[in-house]
């Protein structure tokens, strides 16, 4: 099956799991008729001794695993009930924080987060500091080094603004590639030398795994890459080489909703030691928390 056809079936396929997904009754939001919803909420924990409950969305790996060790292990103690919603599609995600669905959601980095709200006219809050880095890695199953690529290779990197910057970056860091000096964000465009005329495809980032046999290299963020069962730190052929926070994963709402108290203790529980010392143990290196 050539690379094109490949992409049509497993968009198509992909986006009829999504629908029928947040079909469902675990990803409609419930819409409250208080005036301030936030202090009801409140004053109704205080009243009653309830925890105070927050829905959260989250892609499934590592930020679904994580929040689910933050749910079962942290939050209980600090009062909060955490409803978590997964959504494979980070659109769909970022418009059930816009349509009121959830409160938060925790899958996405602040330059994606500044890229998506310039292009969908959205305002967004990123708190800091923020919780895990997924790297960006050069991954091939036809290809055991870099060294073997031959020229005309098809290499597949993210479609999105910012891990397209983190893909090109990690190609020029391993010479098969270089770009104009302070492209920022970096494209395909700012290209200036490409010796073995490497055939550059901008992919969504979640047919990246799907599609990785049909091309010579495939430039993978972390969140993918261990949810596919590879390791990061054993199975790149390149990898980013600075642990930049810039682009490490982080607790996101609506702006305006900051100083909503149980988004600010989310955010404060995964920023947790014992959250960390659970991304350490169970990702390797493949996942790296934040200090």
């Amino acid at each position: 099956m050539n690379i094109q056809r490949r992409f049509f079936v497993i968009a198509t396929a992909s986006f009829i799991a999504t629908v029928t997904s947040c079909s469902s009754p675990q990803n409609n939001g419930t819409t409250t008729t208080a005036t301030n919803p936030t202090a009801t909420t409140a004053a109704n924990t205080v009243a009653t001794g309830a925890k105070e409950k927050i829905k959260v969305g989250v892609s499934p790996v590592p930020a679904g695993e994580i929040l689910e060790f933050v749910k079962k292990n942290v939050a209980p103690e600090a009062g909060l009930d955490i409803e978590i919603v997964t959504f494979n599609d980070p659109v769909q995600n970022n418009t059930a924080l816009k349509d009121g669905q959830i409160d938060a959601n925790y899958f996405q980095h602040i330059p994606y987060m500044e890229d998506y709200d310039k292009r969908k006219n959205l305002k967004m809050y990123a708190f800091t500091p923020q919780i895990h880095l997924n790297p960006v890695g050069i991954f091939s199953t036809k290809h055991k080094s870099l060294a073997e690529v031959p020229n005309k290779a098809l290499v597949t990197i993210p479609d999105d603004v910012s891990n397209a910057h983190r893909a090109l970056k990690v190609l020029e860091e391993a010479k098969l590639i270089k770009l104009k000096p302070n492209a920022q964000p970096a494209s395909p465009k700012d290209i200036i030398e490409n010796p073995k005329n490497l055939q550059i495809k901008e992919i969504p980032g979640s047919q990246a795994i799907p599609t990785l046999p049909d091309v010579d290299l495939a430039g993978i963020t972390g969140n993918w890459v261990v949810q596919s069962g590879m390791k990061t730190d054993k199975d790149a052929l390149a990898l980013e080489s600075a642990q930049n926070p810039l682009y490490a994963v982080t607790v996101t709402t609506l702006a305006g909703k900051e100083s909503d108290p149980r988004i600010q203790k989310l955010h404060k529980l995964l920023r947790d030691d014992k959250v960390k010392q659970f991304i350490k143990d169970k990702y390797q290196g493949a996942v790296l928390p934040i200090p």
